[in-house]
Formats: structure tokens, C-alpha cells, sequence
């Protein structure tokens, strides 16, 4: 990268989902919709869960961090609103009730953009990048690619709402075996400007079915990077385990870090480890080190310093 490029004002909101607990999931939707009220001075109606999924982890970010009108929104999901439009469909379907007008607006991929882009009052590019699991990783990139262009300030995050039932769980999620589904908002605001950053993006590289002189090779060159960094190193569902062990005993300094157990997998859970690991109460400063697969042999390593508290 030309330049640097920090992080600022990380926020997330997420849970395991857990099919059979409808108390834990009223209990979710009541906090998510009171959070958003709050951002935003007044409920937000009209929208769907998906979008007040999104605007959360958005809108908090941008409290903190207060970018300018000219802020970009890069949003990563890789299955978008799932609920609206089951419902239009079953509507449909059945005709039982009317459909409504909004639910055939939410259900378009940029509404979501559109929210975020016009509470926060953000008037810079407005992108919604869908590329299965690897969604974030495109986003971020694509993001950075922009700031490096000229655009002063990125508010980049991903969003995926959980299925909706176990069948619905099978069919479009393809989750590794024993892992548990989730869904969550994960948000960082990106720019040139150090002040108040928690941490800032070193590098990141993308490996299309590496083999292992490929790692190796990455290794050596991540050692050069990060000096004598801690580096935290955490990985997706889909990245294999002995790949990271291999990582973890080539980089000097290395410490695995365990993804959170009550967040789950979802498509873009990437950005919710990578946020986590920005505000992670670990060795300062320390280096980041996230990896990502999508299951047909790409790779992804996102590595990030994370400043001194």
C-alpha cells in the first residue's frame, strides 16, 4: 500500500442463533431495535430487520468516529435480507395479505446503503459487495483501493441476517461441520488520518489453492512485517486447522486466537474477528493476523497492527 491506512471506532452487534429459544430471539430484536431508536432520535418503521441489523453497527461506528459528508459506505453481506423476502414470497404464494409497498423496497441490495448512507448523512460512494464468504474481504479491498484513489474516509462493515429456520439453515448456508450459525454487524470506519486510531492495515493478500511452499513463502514475508509484534492469529470456519497450526509455529511471537462462542458463523463473520481483534484486551501494540477461505481453494490474510492503547 502507498500509504497507510487506519482504523477507527470499531462496533459490532451479533449473537448465535439458536432455533429452538424464541425468548433469546425477542430478547435480541427488542435490544436491536431500542439501539437504533437511539442512534437514530426515532424508530425506523419502514425497514426491514436486515437494514436495522446493518444500521447498528453503522450508525455506531459513525457516532464515534464522526467522518465527513464525503465518507464512503462499502457494505459486505453475503446473503443480504433474507426475511422480506420469504414473507413477500409466502404472501404471494398464498395470498393471504396484501404485500406492503416497503417490503418490495427493502428487498433491494442497496436499501440497506441507502439508510446508512442518509441517517449518518454520508454523500461519497455507496457500494454493496455480495461475494459469499469472502464479501468482507472484497469490501475492505475495494475500500482501500478507493481511499488510495483519493476518497478521504471508508465506512466499511458486513452484515448477514441468520436463516430463519433449520431448513432454511441447510439450504443457503454451507457451514463446516460443528459449527453453529450466527449473524451480526461488524463496522470500522478507514482513513489516512492516525488521530485516534486503534490500529491500522498492514497488508493483505489473496492465494488462490496455495500449496505449502506458497505459506512459506507468505510466512517470511509476514515475518519481515511485523518485527517483534505479538501476532494474534485468528481464521474463518473454513480455513483448516492445520494450516493455521503451520502459521501459528512459523511467525515468531505467534498467539492463536479463539473466535468468540456466543457470535456463531455467519458469511461474514471476518469482519466481526477482525473488529474483535482491534479491541481485544491483548499484548500492545500487537499485530493481527486473520485468515479466510471460501471453500473452493482461495485464501485470503488480512493483517493489521493494532496501536498502543
Amino acid at each position: 500500500m502507498s500509504r497507510p491506512i487506519y482504523f477507527h471506532a470499531p462496533a459490532t452487534f451479533a449473537r448465535m442463533c439458536a432455533f429452538d429459544d424464541h425468548s433469546e430471539r425477542a430478547a435480541f430484536d427488542q435490544a436491536l431495535a431500542l439501539r437504533v431508536q437511539d442512534l437514530c432520535g426515532r424508530s425506523l418503521r419502514q425497514a426491514s430487520r436486515f437494514i436495522h441489523l446493518a444500521a447498528v453497527g453503522a450508525l455506531t461506528s459513525v457516532r464515534e468516529a464522526v467522518p465527513p459528508p464525503s465518507t464512503g459506505v462499502y457494505l459486505a453481506t453475503g446473503l443480504g435480507d433474507q426475511r422480506t423476502p420469504a414473507r413477500v414470497f409466502a404472501q404471494t404464494r398464498t395470498d393471504l395479505a396484501a404485500v406492503s409497498p416497503f417490503d418490495f423496497v427493502n428487498m433491494n441490495s442497496n436499501t440497506a446503503t441507502y439508510y446508512i448512507a442518509r441517517l449518518a448523512g454520508l454523500a461519497g460512494p455507496n457500494l454493496t459487495i455480495s461475494q459469499g464468504v469472502l464479501s468482507f474481504e472484497w469490501a475492505l479491498h475495494q475500500a482501500c483501493i478507493a481511499i488510495e484513489g483519493g476518497l478521504d474516509h471508508a465506512l466499511v462493515g458486513g452484515v448477514d441476517e441468520g436463516a430463519p429456520s433449520p431448513a432454511e439453515l441447510e439450504r443457503r448456508y454451507a457451514l463446516p461441520p460443528g459449527e453453529s450459525p450466527g449473524e451480526g454487524s461488524a463496522w470500522f470506519v478507514l482513513s489516512t488520518e492516525p488521530t485516534r486510531a486503534v490500529g491500522h492495515l498492514i497488508d493483505m493478500h489473496w492465494l488462490s489453492a496455495p500449496h505449502t511452499a506458497d505459506w512459506r513463502r507468505l510466512c517470511d514475508h509476514l515475518r519481515d512485517l511485523v518485527e517483534q509484534d505479538p501476532v494474534l492469529v485468528s481464521s474463518a470456519a473454513r480455513v483448516p486447522r492445520s494450516l493455521v497450526t503451520e502459521i501459528i509455529d512459523r511467525l515468531p511471537r505467534a498467539i492463536p486466537r479463539t473466535p468468540p462462542a456466543d457470535c456463531g458463523d455467519y458469511p461474514t463473520c471476518s469482519a466481526l474477528a477482525v473488529v474483535q481483534g482491534l479491541r481485544a484486551p491483548s499484548p500492545r501494540p500487537a499485530t493481527l493476523l486473520h485468515i479466510s477461505a471460501d471453500g473452493r481453494g482461495r485464501f485470503v490474510t488480512i493483517l493489521c497492527h493494532i496501536e498502543r492503547a
